[in-house]
């Protein structure tokens, strides 16, 4: 952040100054985010970056520091009398806390700018905010000719800043990056945020090495192995793991099958303090920006396509490639008796050639030039909610034939006659953050764009034509590689055991407080999934259940293996993992009153979402003898509580429970079939 930005951020801290006007947006959302600065208690809640989502810690929050701490500020929580004489430093700081809260059945969840509507920074107990661990730590090079270094960082860093500390001080860059700097490293590699381009993976896969605070405060550095080193299996991982011990030196990990599930862990594998990126030297790019027109096909005419030389310009190496579509087709100007979706594509390339001037102060009055960046829309001082908020309100009030033409005004903006050359960052970055839209993205092989894209516009073009619903931002799509992390939306194995080479994100925005968002999309993503089994973004708007993350993700039982290893005790556990059903993956455990928790060490049979037999809503995974039938072959509610199976009667009714022979049918998603008795039996 230039001069400028920085002295509004001090007078103003986290509020932005025109968000504070009149009171003008949407669903009474002008409280946000004056509201941090209120409160009616001595306690502190966080609110995720759009003010939609706040976290209310039991215990409290705690912010680790570069300062030595030689007392704590959590409550219960006492040092020894060596760590009150030498002081801890950062990384001693969340080992203690998270060996505190091991001991007493506590939950923790570290958290950076709480760029996520999914529930990830929810937690009972304690909140570890990261943002004051900020600081490079390390950078070396790979090779006598510094084309490759790794550069390890805190977590804490925003991904903005990030890379404009290793260009200004190292000269150095990444691959890729999102349009959106204002995530911390640590939130970025851990939910798999991604940039565009088909020879670009997620930015998970720019880490070689996490170094991270698991259950029991023990300290744990996982590095990928290099090509002329040992792999080590996860047995070997799992019986060293266990004579490791709180105050003991990182223990270092070189697994590829471990660092697959922690690099896309959520936060729910341990605290990430540090992570170690490959890097390489700092490259400008050369950026077309251009209007498009695709065809709409009209009463079944020719399936829709995208244009050819749009692919055509996706591909290649070295290319970053997106487009953005409106979804609400027009006449074609030139044949009027066609329909055209208007559009704009981004294509860039690298380049030697140098662009126009960068430096802070030029940044600052970027308003003014408005050449920056994505465009004019990227000026600050247009990225805010109360400007976004007009724009709801407009187009809430103007006739619907005109909607398209909002649209079309947002999309200008990203236009340019000439190429904008300009360092990798400055051309792929969006915003920072100032804006709070609220999104949700799908990951689907590429080859299912066409289709995926119609169906999506669809679906809009039917929310729009029966609520009087409107997103007023255009569909975005980007490409990317696929890869082989456990849990990233564009692992390479698909749901249905295919190898996927690369992948496309369909995106849907909404403007900050537009009405209707999650009910528009759940019935996309329930779409999509049907359909094409679409991958949710992680950290955006989803609606994820266990049966669905085991349906998406083959290599599910390879990460429930690492969560089950540093997470021991559910110490990490928190509303993101009960919802995508985590928690039931902790083997069984008995207390005092005689309830056990659902034991998934061994295979589980789960209740299938789309069950001919039964109209109940999705439910969570549960052991197959609490599956009940009755007679005419209909679940039951799918009871957790085992005290209403306790009785032999009913188990004893629950197993000779008969169907009527037509249902003689295999459910796929629960893998049971009915015999010709009428009896369900697991396959």
């Amino acid at each position: 952040m230039g001069a400028i930005g920085k002295t509004l951020k001090f007078l103003f801290g986290s509020c932005n100054m025109v968000d504070c006007c009149s009171g003008a947006r949407c669903c009474h959302q002008f409280v946000f985010p004056c509201i941090r600065g209120c409160s009616y208690t001595d306690r502190k809640v966080f609110y995720n970056y759009d003010g939609t989502e706040s976290v209310e810690p039991l215990v409290g929050v705690f912010k680790p520091s570069h300062s030595l701490m030689r007392k704590s500020n959590i409550r219960g929580m006492t040092l020894s009398e060596e760590e009150k004489k030498e002081g801890l430093n950062a990384v001693q700081q969340i080992a203690a806390l998270v060996h505190h809260a091991s001991k007493n059945n506590l939950r923790v969840r570290a958290v950076g700018t709480g760029s996520s509507w999914s529930k990830l920074t929810n937690v009972r107990d304690i909140l570890i905010d990261m943002t004051d661990l900020d600081r490079i730590m390390s950078v070396k090079p790979q090779n006598p000719e510094g084309s490759v270094c790794h550069v390890e960082v805190e977590g804490g860093m925003t991904l903005h800043d990030f890379v404009r500390e290793i260009d200004a001080r190292y000269d150095l860059s990444l691959p890729c990056m999102g349009n959106y700097a204002g995530q911390t490293l640590a939130g970025i590699i851990s939910t798999s945020t991604h940039g565009t381009g088909q020879d670009y993976p997620t930015m998970s896969n720019f880490v070689v090495a996490i170094t991270m605070v698991v259950s029991g405060g023990v300290l744990v550095k996982i590095q990928l192995p290099d090509d002329d080193e040992a792999d080590e299996c996860f047995e070997s991982v799992k019986q060293r793991f266990q004579s490791a011990k709180y105050g003991d030196p990182a223990m270092v990990i070189k697994s590829r099958d471990v660092f697959r599930a922690v690099a896309v862990g959520f936060g729910s594998l341990g605290v990430i303090y540090s992570v170690t990126l490959r890097c390489e030297p700092v490259y400008n790019i050369a950026e077309v920006r251009k209007p498009i027109e695709i065809n709409w096909p009209q009463d079944g005419e020719e399936t829709f396509r995208i244009p050819d030389e749009l692919k055509e310009l996706s591909s290649g190496k070295g290319k970053y490639f997106s487009f953005f579509v409106n979804p609400y087709p027009r006449k074609n100007r030139d044949n009027p008796s066609k329909m055209v979706l208007k559009g704009v594509y981004l294509s860039g390339e690298r380049t030697n050639d140098e662009g126009t001037c960068q430096c802070e102060t030029c940044m600052d009055l970027q308003c003014c030039s408005c050449t920056g960046c994505r465009g004019k829309s990227a000026c600050q001082l247009i990225q805010t909610d109360c400007s976004a908020s007009c724009l709801q309100i407009g187009g809430n009030i103007l006739p619907s034939r005109c909607v398209p033409c909002l649209y079309d005004c947002g999309m200008l903006q990203f236009m340019r006659k000439k190429p904008y050359i300009q360092k990798w960052y400055n051309v792929l970055t969006f915003t920072n953050g100032n804006i709070h839209i609220k999104t949700a993205e799908y990951c689907i092989p590429i080859e299912h764009l066409d289709s995926a894209l119609k169906d999506t516009i669809d679906i809009m073009q039917e929310y729009s034509q029966n609520y009087d619903i409107n997103s007023f931002l255009p569909v975005y799509v980007r490409m990317v590689k696929s890869d082989d992390l456990f849990l990233s939306p564009a692992n390479g194995r698909s749901p249905n055991g295919e190898t996927v080479d690369r992948y496309c994100y369909i995106e849907v925005p909404f403007l900050p407080g537009a009405y209707g968002i999650d009910e528009f999309h759940r019935k996309l993503e329930d779409f999509l999934y049907d359909k094409y089994k679409a991958r949710p973004h992680w950290a955006k708007n989803n609606f994820l259940s266990i049966n669905r993350v085991r349906r998406l993700y083959p290599n599910i039982d390879q990460w429930r293996d690492v969560y089950l290893l540093f997470n021991k005790g559910g110490i990490f556990d928190n509303e993101f993992t009960r919802k995508c059903g985590f928690d039931d993956f902790h083997s069984s455990v008995e207390y005092d009153d005689g309830r056990k928790r659902v034991d998934t060490t061994a295979p589980s049979t789960y209740h299938a979402e789309g069950c001919p037999n039964c109209s109940s809503p999705d439910r969570s995974s549960v052991p197959r003898d609490i599956v009940a039938m009755q007679p005419k072959g209909l679940h039951v509610d799918m009871l957790t509580d085992f005290e209403q199976f306790s009785g032999n009667e009913n188990m004893a009714n629950i197993e000779n429970a008969t169907l009527s022979p037509e249902e003689g049918q295999m459910s796929a998603e629960t893998g049971c079939e009915r015999n010709n008795n009428g009896r369900q039996t697991t396959v």
